[in-house]
């Protein structure tokens, strides 16, 4: 059997996609850095809270939920605007 061009389906019965498509694809990074920048986020709040809370934990005296949190919101940031979708001209 031949191809159908007017359904876009093969023989084998797999749809194609449209050759001429108008949406874009969205880079996985940018998803990542998303997330990486909500998590540092809320992990940076309760950072914040545990300075003056500290709790019973051995190296709680070098506040590593403060600083991992910067780590992440600077890792997320990187990530997000280096795979920000960009308009096709």
């Amino acid at each position: 059997m031949a191809d159908d061009q007017t359904s876009g389906v093969q023989s084998t019965g797999v749809a194609n996609a449209p050759k001429n498509r108008r949406g874009r694809m969205i880079p996985v990074w940018f998803f990542v850095g998303l997330l990486l920048l909500i998590y540092g986020i809320l992990i940076l709040i309760t950072g914040i809270r545990e300075w003056s809370h500290p709790p019973t934990t051995v190296l709680s005296n070098l506040h590593p939920t403060f600083w991992w949190s910067l780590l992440l919101i600077a890792l997320g940031a990187i990530f997000t605007f280096t795979s920000y979708p960009k308009k096709r001209k």
